[in-house]
């Protein structure tokens, strides 16, 4: 009992379209090891209950499960802009940004804040304007899924949008790599997707696409001949070949709109896009993913794991789960925590 870190912890993220879960076999471990990875519906508690108790027993009746969760609230706001650093001591300054944004009259009770869209890290206090990502996310959002994961037993140590966690690694991969064009990057939520651009100046956020996971399961009754999305589901989770080679025309709800975004970005910045990446996909549905990228001409990132792992300090045992590329943000939240130092990286 008097050595917390070193017992196991959890590693849970949240989206519109699955849960990820994964136990953190020792806390104080380096490199941290991962196993017993799983992934199940968000609105399944009992498969998720199921989950926990079956790799935690170690913690029945004796308290809550130490856990780094991420989440994706749907009223949430990344948006990149110029901001006047010298206005942050404006108490009215950044709320009022938020607010436009999110299209409500007030963001006072809003966690926000401003970030360097190239490192990450608070933007300073500076007399400029300069690009920055203005980021906030409401306070009844956060403690909604606090209470979540205490009704599972689970005690966050971390709680953070899973979005900032991918696009920092994505943002981290490019600066790695000699090619200097952008990634665009698309998470497919339930009924929107929200796309953003990787590039060497850092991030860039575009307009979210009016569609998502909902619209591509409606627009597959016809071309399915099934009577309902829940049938049209089932078939995409195990498609027969035939379907699969017709797979741009079940992301054409989507591909009308990205294709235009991702042409308009590069006329405006000057920036090429070459490379695609898709996020919350659940796994039976990642080639979802793949007929997009191929529907608006743009080579797939795969995550190479095997050689990303050991650069964050992680481990990963997968079991018979495929580490397919929405793991790569799951993974991401603990990848920092994790993170191990340049000179003693592989």
């Amino acid at each position: 009992m008097f050595n917390r870190q070193a017992r196991p912890g959890a590693l849970i993220n949240f989206t519109d379209n699955f849960v990820q879960l994964a136990r953190l076999v020792r806390l104080d471990e380096q490199p941290l090891q991962v196993e017993a990875l799983a992934e199940v519906h968000p609105g399944n508690e009992e498969a998720l209950s199921s989950w926990l108790g079956a790799h935690f027993k170690d913690y029945a009746g004796t308290g809550y499960i130490p856990a780094y969760c991420g989440f994706h609230p749907t009223q949430r706001v990344l948006v990149r802009e110029n901001l006047y650093s010298r206005r942050f001591a404006d108490p009215a300054y950044l709320p009022g940004l938020i607010a436009e944004h999110a299209k409500i009259s007030s963001a006072r009770d809003w966690q926000m804040t401003a970030l360097n869209p190239s490192e990450g890290v608070l933007m300073s206090a500076e007399s400029v304007a300069r690009p920055g990502l203005l980021f906030g996310v409401p306070w009844t959002a956060i403690r909604e899924h606090q209470q979540h994961m205490l009704r599972l037993g689970l005690r966050p140590r971390r709680l953070e949008v899973g979005s900032m966690a991918l696009l920092g690694a994505l943002n981290e991969h490019l600066a790695r790599t000699t090619n200097a064009n952008a990634i665009v990057v698309c998470e497919i939520e339930r009924a929107q997707t929200r796309t953003y651009v990787v590039a060497k100046d850092g991030v860039h956020t575009l307009p979210p696409l009016p569609h998502g996971l909902l619209s591509i399961l409606e627009s597959s009754l016809k071309e399915l001949g099934v009577p309902d999305v829940a049938t049209a589901l089932r078939q995409l989770e195990d498609p027969p070949e035939g379907i699969l080679a017709h797979g741009r025309r079940l992301v054409r709800v989507l591909s009308r709109h990205l294709k235009p975004a991702v042409d308009h970005f590069e006329l405006k910045t000057g920036h090429r896009i070459e490379t695609f990446f898709c996020s919350q996909l659940p796994a039976r549905l990642e080639w979802l993913g793949l007929a997009l990228g191929a529907a608006v001409e743009l080579e797939v990132l795969v995550p190479n794991f095997e050689a990303w792992l050991p650069t964050v300090g992680l481990k990963v045992d997968a079991g018979t789960v495929t580490l397919n590329s929405s793991w790569l943000a799951t993974l991401s939240l603990v990848a920092q925590r994790a993170a191990i130092p340049d000179e003693q990286k592989p």
